[in-house]
């Protein structure tokens, strides 16, 4: 049946069923083709994302850049105060020498005169500075007097204490004293309540009287549980701190650890002074190097700690690292505070950006998804419905064109439709003349062998066998002739037997007598036996033929594709088995023909009788047709053949061709 072309395309890439037939529509450019998948509002809204996720991913990237340098701001306000504490420390440290070289000077005015008797040097000098109150991160609490050799010559302690040593090694003393006129050295004294500090070494050398001894000035931390405040360090600083008029950015942790990372020095709650410091793995690089830094310190494995920013700085002249500690939450709160509410309004003004952006659209693409489904519904074939678009903008002007564009094609279609019932009308029934036309040529064919089948068993074979009995007559009667003559004889009464031979053979090609005597089952046996046997090919024949005869013009079309499928087995196929299976039912006969060959690419049946190696596949499917079955072929290189014959047993039906690897 013929195909009506519809009045109406589109260029979408889609096709649209017609009660006439098939809309075909051009596809879309391949690059494009997942955009138009999309609708025009969900495009649109995809669109204005992509721009305004770009638009404030670039505010969030200058902001979160902003938000890291005023970071780097507060890392580096934390690491300036711990230079400002530890600046502290070092000038309580000069003031403790300073104060300890005037108390000497003073204590030794009375050695001028050779009939006093000796001071007590190191107990004057301990009075003047406990009394002195020289820092607020330390207190004295011993002093000793040695002399060039390191021999403690007096002391005094204003704490109980282990005795202090009779002498020291003078190769214990610190090389900085050479350099810079004293050194401070990290102190090992034991102090009954209190933790030791560091010990502040002081050489005499000018001061009248002392000769090259050296004061050992040893010191206790004043440690507290209370904040350290920069700004008001000293007992101020934790009375205030105490009392809590101070915010949470001004107070911190205090802490001074040795090289060896205990802490002598804690001023902060949960400070431990005398163990070793939780800051003691992330200082080990920093003590190493004498070096200044300030970072987020995270706990590690194993390690129970909130995180907190620290600020660690070497102590000069000492071998101390000044740490100040302060909450992350309390150190990092403008930045943190300014990342969440950026994007916070990041969030937000995205958001209403595409809130917007949708109401919008929304009253833009609603008017063209009904002209869609308008042209739609035309391109579907309801072409009475009309196109009812209420809009007064270009909207309003493209729905005016197609109404017009609706009434038009109604008209043109209803022309169509008349064209197309004669066109169908005339095309059915040239193909019924056609159908018949070839049934007739096959039947004539089929008349013209059974006639020359007929003639030449009547004449020709009939002719044959009476030339060989007169041959044999004659070879016969010459029973003395000469062996020439007998050996002409022989060869002529061979010849005839020959052709007889080749005669019968085509007799059985053109119409075997099997197939009028016993049926299509016996003729296929005989097909299979007398061309495959001599190749060596094991055929097997079975089926049911039913109780009746198939009618004769069904069993010769049956006969003739099976004929055909034999032959092209033996020529191409190069098989060692084949199966032919008849099976009949009540209104159908089924033919099946099956083999272990090379088999064939099936594609070739698709591209053209030219282009086939079996030109007798094209009439097996004529003769299939006019018999209203159908024909399946299924094959593939290497995997043998396998040919199915449906056919019904009354009426005639379109035929069905399915070719499949």
């Amino acid at each position: 049946m013929a195909r009506s072309a519809s009045p109406a395309s589109r260029g979408d890439g889609r096709s649209h069923d017609h009660p006439s037939g098939r809309v075909l529509l051009p596809k879309p450019s391949r690059r494009l083709w997942r955009l138009n998948r999309l609708g025009l509002q969900r495009r649109i809204m995809a669109y204005v994302t992509v721009g305004l996720i770009a638009m404030f991913g670039v505010v969030a990237i200058l902001g979160f850049g902003t938000i890291d340098q005023a970071t780097q701001l507060v890392y580096a306000e934390r690491l300036a105060t711990a230079h400002t504490t530890a600046s502290i420390i070092e000038r309580d440290f000069e003031r403790l020498v300073a104060r300890a070289r005037e108390e000497a000077v003073e204590a030794t005015q009375p050695l001028a005169d050779p009939g006093s008797p000796t001071l007590a040097l190191s107990a004057k000098v301990l009075e003047a500075l406990v009394e002195g109150d020289v820092s607020p991160f330390f207190r004295v609490r011993a002093v000793w007097r040695l002399d060039a050799s390191g021999t403690v010559v007096d002391s005094a302690a204003a704490l109980d204490s282990t005795e202090a040593p009779k002498s020291l090694d003078p190769s214990l003393l610190p090389s900085a004293i050479a350099s810079a006129g004293w050194a401070i050295v990290r102190s090992d004294s034991s102090v009954t309540g209190a933790q030791s500090f560091a010990s502040v070494y002081v050489p005499l050398n000018g001061v009248a009287g002392a000769g090259s001894a050296v004061l050992v000035v040893d010191t206790i931390s004043l440690n507290s549980s209370s904040s350290y405040v920069p700004a008001a360090h000293g007992r101020a600083t934790r009375e205030s701190s105490s009392s809590g008029s101070w915010s949470e950015t001004e107070t911190y942790h205090l802490e001074v650890v040795d090289a060896r990372g205990i802490a002598i020095l804690g001023v902060g709650p949960d400070e431990q002074p005398g163990r070793r410091s939780p800051h003691a793995a992330a200082l080990a690089g920093l003590i190493e190097g004498r070096q200044a830094a300030a970072l987020l310190h995270e706990p590690g494995p194993g390690e129970s700690f909130d995180p907190h920013v620290m600020a660690a700085v070497p102590l000069a002249g000492a071998p101390f690292h000044v740490v100040l500690e302060q909450p992350v939450d309390v150190a990092l709160a403008l930045p943190r505070q300014l990342r969440e509410r950026l994007l916070l309004w990041i969030a937000i003004g995205l958001l209403a950006t595409l809130i917007v952006a949708w109401v919008t659209t929304r009253h833009v693409v609603k008017p063209t998804e009904e002209l869609t489904m308008a042209a739609e519904r035309m391109a579907g074939g309801d072409l009475a419905s009309p196109v009812a678009v209420q809009a007064e903008d270009e909207i309003g002007q493209l729905a005016g064109a197609l109404e017009v564009m609706r009434e038009r094609l109604g008209e043109a279609y209803q022309a169509v439709e008349e064209t197309n019932r004669e066109l169908e009308k005339r095309v059915a029934e040239r193909t019924a003349r056609l159908g018949q036309l070839l049934q007739r040529t096959i039947s004539a064919q089929e008349d013209e062998r059974q006639r020359l089948a007929r003639e030449l068993h009547d004449e020709t074979a009939q002719t044959l066998t009476a030339l060989s009995i007169a041959v044999d007559r004659i070879r016969d009667s010459l029973p003395d002739a000469p062996p020439r003559i007998r050996e002409q004889v022989q060869l002529a009464r061979e010849m005839a037997a020959r052709l007889l031979a080749e005669t019968r053979r085509l007799m059985l090609g053109l119409r075997p007598m099997l197939l009028d005597d016993l049926g299509l089952l016996p003729a296929i046996r005989w097909l299979c036996e007398s061309n495959l046997a001599e190749l060596d090919v094991v055929a097997t024949v079975e089926g049911d033929p039913g109780a009746e005869r198939l009618p004769a013009h069904i069993e010769g079309a049956l006969f003739r594709i099976v004929q055909e499928a034999i032959s092209n087995i033996a020529h191409h196929a190069r098989a060692q088995r084949v199966q032919v299976r008849l099976v009949r039912t009540a209104d159908r006969v089924t033919v099946e023909i099956v083999d272990d060959g090379r088999g064939f690419e099936t594609q070739a049946l698709d591209r053209g009788p030219a282009q086939l190696e079996h030109m007798g596949l094209i009439g097996m499917r004529e003769r299939v047709a006019l018999l209203g079955g159908s024909l399946e072929i299924i094959s593939s290189p290497g995997r043998g053949t396998r040919l199915l014959v449906d056919v019904p047993l009354s009426g005639l039906t379109v035929p069905d061709v399915v070719v499949s690897s």
